[in-house]
């Protein structure tokens, strides 16, 4: 009589419903499921935009390293611009001349160089077909001569920045001796002083990152 009442109890509803409550339901399962993917997705979009936070942060440094390189660079030439001039036929020139789209100056050799003796140096603005770059060409100089080279087939050629729209180029000096200084936008070789600032203004093409204006000491503000 026992071993039957104990079988019953085991039988009874009250057991069934216990088995069934050590298992998942299909609505259970499709429920957790959906909150896996949500989480999961939530995940990777935490990721891709911590990846684009990343990327633009290494644009960023990548775009400031280029104008501190461009800077150093453009800065310590003007630097040591040398005050030469020339004389010929009661004329005296300066081994200075600049327009809007161009400098050109004489200096030592360039840092990355390893050579000594003096270049002619030339910043020029190159148009391109839907843009325009900055470029730095520089030519061993000639003692022989008695001006600036129109430029040759050795020259070398830097490549600054690239993809801007214009750059323009004034001076801040006196041409003649006994004017008070003020900017230009042209310093002919036929000057009496060199100017003492060159001014760089850089104008990038729209959605690009714009340019600082870099203004560029020189140390030749000399009369002839």
């Amino acid at each position: 009589m026992k071993a039957c009442e104990i079988r019953s109890a085991v039988d009874t509803p009250t057991g069934t419903r216990m088995n069934r409550e050590t298992g998942f339901t299909l609505l259970e399962v499709m429920v957790a499921l959906v909150v896996l993917s949500m989480i999961v997705t939530t995940a990777f979009g935490a990721l891709r935009m911590g990846e684009r936070s990343w990327e633009a942060g290494l644009a960023r440094t990548s775009e400031t390293e280029t104008l501190r390189a461009v800077a150093g660079v453009l800065q310590r030439q003007f630097n040591q611009a040398l005050p030469l001039t020339w004389t010929e036929n009661a004329e005296t020139t300066i081994a200075f001349s600049g327009t809007r789209e161009q400098v050109r100056f004489i200096a030592p050799a360039p840092q990355h160089h390893g050579s000594t003796g003096l270049f002619e140096y030339t910043l020029v603005l190159e148009p391109l077909a839907d843009s325009a770059q900055l470029v730095l060409y520089y030519l061993l100089h000639d003692p022989d001569s008695t001006g600036l080279q129109s430029g040759g087939s050795d020259r070398q050629r830097v490549l600054l920045v690239e993809e801007l729209k214009t750059a323009r180029f004034s001076y801040y000096g006196s041409p003649v001796a006994d004017d008070p200084p003020r900017w230009h936008s042209q310093w002919n070789s036929d000057a009496e002083t060199f100017p003492q600032l060159v001014r760089v203004r850089l104008d990038t093409n729209e959605g690009q990152r714009p340019w600082p204006e870099l203004v560029l000491a020189l140390h030749t503000g000399l009369k002839k």
